[in-house]
């Protein structure tokens, strides 16, 4: 039942989206600003977004969650982990300009 559902809130999304562009943009790639590169930019990101949010869905409806004190050591145990290695990796740091 749910991923009918689901289904359907994405194909209402889908629609509200399509007509929010199409009254937008009227005249369609004519009067569109942005290069096919942007376009497709634009469309991977939202792609990735609602991967994530099914991941975050399927992670707290189906993964049982370890003790809150157990949760945390492993947190920290993965985020250190991460840190030591950017630490190989940029020993220096890294300048953002």
């Amino acid at each position: 039942m749910w991923l009918l559902q689901a289904t359907l809130v994405a194909a209402a999304i889908v629609i509200i989206l399509s007509l929010y562009l199409g009254f937008k943009y009227p005249s369609g790639w004519k009067a569109w600003p942005h290069d096919i590169q942007t376009t497709t930019r634009y469309a991977i990101s939202g792609i990735l977004f609602l991967m994530i949010l099914g991941l975050i869905y399927w992670i707290t409806r189906y993964w049982d969650y370890p003790a809150g004190g157990k949760a945390m050591t492993y947190i920290a145990f993965f985020a250190l982990g991460i840190l030591f290695v950017l630490g190989i990796i940029f020993p220096k740091g890294r300048s953002i300009s």
